[in-house]
């Protein structure tokens, strides 16, 4: 599309303007119902401005180097110098047992002994530092945004922290320190953060209350949205969430994306920022039996789609990564040496598109994937 579309409520007006050469109330509309507006594909393909994807990414031999050693890796994320950030557990396990009843976090060593969080250098695959040893207690969710800072979900801390750029301490920590909550103050077990060119972010909210919540730059609460729905998915609607788990922001597009992890669907919703008042407004669900599980996605505007990696569920067996068009078309679905994965967990792609990392919680391990 040549410009960006400037609000939510805009996108069925805009399609359904071009289709029919007028403004009209055709209810709610999504990405996904778009194609069959238009009785010429091409002519969607044209308005879409939908990008081929020529090859499936292939992984990366020998990455990262023997020196990385990770444990279960909650997140990966790539900075603007495309170097890589893991976030991982040392030697700790999330185990049935790791936390009582009532979400609190019950292992008796305290924090993490050991470093968490290792920069890798994308060429070469050696870790350049290390850091976050005696801090963290169950290391989940890691986002890098435009400036370089890292934010952070843990689910033992019930925690979000942001540190800076060149910083190896927290420089803005939300929720209370291994306190399970509700209300706004409290988070219960937070699996992701996606992040805003002006400093706006969303914490995804998480294992327990299922929901989405929106901060402005200094942490103050604007909006959330969404609950915890364990039925099915066929009896869930719109924001009903079973374990968000992870977020990706598509900017251009003020929209905000969801991994409903348990429901294996995809949704997204407005960001609301260009107008707060459209803050969580569904757009769009992608559905696809193929998935079984959603644990992570990513998106990459160069090409314009999705990279999500899934789960295993009683009737879906695969483990894969996959590249998704915004109209919900599967086009690639790629593993290590095609052999599938164990339990990726997280997904990442370079700001030049032209490498994939998928971090894992079983087998240990991220695996590198590029585009050639």
């Amino acid at each position: 599309m040549a410009a960006a579309i400037v609000t939510c409520l805009a996108v069925a007006n805009i399609f359904v303007t071009f289709a029919y050469g007028r403004s009209a109330n055709y209810g709610k509309i999504s990405i996904a119902d778009l194609p069959r507006l238009f009785d010429d594909a091409a002519l969607f393909d044209e308005v879409y401005d939908q990008r081929s994807v020529n090859s499936a990414p292939e992984m990366v031999p020998h990455w990262p180097g023997s020196d990385v050693k990770v444990g279960q890796v909650g997140g990966v994320a790539v900075d603007t110098n495309n170097e890589v950030v893991i976030f991982h557990r040392g030697n700790r396990k999330w185990e049935y047992n790791s936390f009582d009843e009532n979400n609190r976090f019950i292992d008796p060593t305290g924090a993490i002994k050991e470093n968490t969080l290792v920069r890798v250098d994308p060429a070469t695959g050696h870790g350049i530092e290390s850091f976050g040893a005696g801090r963290f207690y169950m290391p989940h969710g890691l986002t890098i945004d435009k400036q370089g800072n890292l934010w952070v979900t843990d689910v033992g801390l019930h925690q979000v922290m942001k540190i800076a750029k060149g910083s190896h301490e927290p420089t803005l920590t939300l929720g209370v320190h291994l306190t399970p909550g509700s209300d706004d103050k409290h988070f219960c077990k937070p699996t992701d953060v996606a992040v805003a060119s002006n400093g706006d972010f969303f914490v995804s909210d998480g294992y327990c209350n299922g929901r989405i919540m929106k901060f402005n730059k200094d942490g103050k609460l604007l909006h959330q949205w969404g609950r915890m729905f364990e039925g099915p998915v066929e009896a869930a609607g719109n924001a009903d969430f079973f374990i968000p788990h992870s977020l990706t922001l598509i900017e251009s597009r003020d929209t905000i994306c969801v991994a409903d992890r348990e429901h294996g669907r995809i949704q997204c919703f407005c960001a609301g920022l260009n107008n707060v008042n459209e803050t969580g407004l569904f757009v769009s669900s992608i559905n696809k039996r193929e998935f079984g599980k959603v644990f992570a996605i990513s998106y990459d505007p160069n090409l314009d789609v999705i990279y999500a990696v899934n789960g295993q569920t009683y009737s879906v067996s695969e483990v894969l990564g996959f590249t998704v068009e915004l109209s919900g078309n599967i086009v690639e679905k790629w593993s290590p040496d095609g052999l599938g994965f164990g339990m990726p967990h997280d997904v990442a792609v370079s700001p030049d598109g032209a490498s994939i990392y998928v971090g894992e919680i079983r087998p240990d391990r991220v695996t590198k994937f590029r585009r050639v």
